[in-house]
């Protein structure tokens, strides 16, 4: 039977191959989790129409993405001013709900899911460093710079 990759399937193939598979394996198991379609006329232009919108959707997120990273990249650090004591420890700790506040502040808005911090909280004066990361793979880092009062 000839069908439709809707995702990619290990050992079968890639997502938006047509592939051939045995007729009880497609009626049994693939069609009724969705994992294919089959591969008739109308499903096959329905779904290059849904990939050309994928792909065009895909870019549009990149675009973004690769605009909020110049505007970090512009900002090159942030800075926060704690109280501390003599061995350099703050009191208290700066995590990601406080980077997204003073973000928010310059202007640049982002999301919790988007900044991760490598080390974990941040106890400590000095320069640190944060992964900014947008969209999948494209990723900035910029510096979180923590002064004593």
């Amino acid at each position: 039977m000839k069908v439709i990759l809707l995702n990619t399937i290990e050992k079968l193939g890639k997502k938006g191959q047509i592939i051939f598979v045995k007729n009880g394996y497609a009626r049994n198991y693939l069609i009724p989790t969705n994992k294919v379609l089959l591969a008739t006329l109308s499903n096959i232009k329905i779904f290059e129409q849904n990939r050309i919108l994928e792909e065009k959707q895909e870019s549009e997120k990149i675009k973004k993405a690769t605009k909020k990273i110049n505007s970090m990249n512009l900002i090159g650090a942030i800075i926060f001013f704690m109280k501390s004591s003599e061995k350099k420890k703050i009191f208290g700790s700066i995590g990601i709900k406080d980077i997204i506040k003073q973000l928010s502040l310059i202007g640049i808005f982002v999301q919790k899911s988007e900044i991760k911090l490598p080390q974990g909280l941040l106890r400590y004066l000095g320069i640190h460093e944060v992964i900014f990361t947008p969209y999948k793979n494209i990723s900035t880092v910029f510096k979180v710079v923590i002064l004593s009062k």
